[in-house]
């Protein structure tokens, strides 16, 4: 009779075993998939329309770009955190910042994309940016650097700031 009555009383464990565990198991799995594949997705389609974005931005008169490029920059600042690792996302921030005039933020985003990838266009439209806060000298530095890289960005620089850039480049 004790046996029987052992055998009828509820045993803590295995609630937990058959109850609690799987439901935590799939809470873990909820928040596992929306951190590594809902968050990235969405972060990538908010990409893509920044980048569909800022082709119409180059399009239009800059009084057009403006909402356009403020627009970017807010959907930029929502994903930030997610792409912090991406030159991309620094192009773009720069990008915008400069349709918008902001050119230190400009110059900061373009810096930080150089910690990441040493691509010729990032130093090239560090060098503009530098020539718009007036450091004509570490514009010429940025300039040489992405034309030792790509000889070809040499033909969109102009004046004595071009002879400048091709002597320190070695092309003159």
């Amino acid at each position: 009779m004790r046996r029987v009555e052992a055998e009828k009383r509820p045993r803590p464990w295995r609630f937990i075993v058959h109850v609690v565990v799987p439901v935590v198991v799939i809470v873990a799995a909820c928040f596992a998939i929306h951190r590594l594949c809902v968050i990235p997705f969405r972060d990538n389609m908010t990409m893509r329309g920044v980048e569909e974005r800022m082709a119409v931005v180059q399009s239009v008169d800059p009084v057009r770009a403006q909402p356009l490029a403020r627009a970017n920059l807010a959907d930029l600042d929502r994903v930030a955190r997610s792409r912090r690792l991406d030159p991309a996302w620094y192009m773009f921030y720069g990008a915008n910042c400069e349709i918008l005039e902001r050119w230190q933020d400009a110059a900061n985003a373009y810096t930080r994309a150089l910690a990441i990838d040493q691509r010729p266009e990032i130093y090239f439209s560090r060098g503009l940016v530098m020539l718009h806060l007036g450091s004509v000298d570490r514009a010429a530095e940025d300039m040489i650097t992405a034309v030792r890289f790509n000889p070809f960005l040499i033909d969109q620089i102009g004046g004595e700031l071009r002879a400048r850039v091709a002597a320190g480049a070695g092309l003159s």
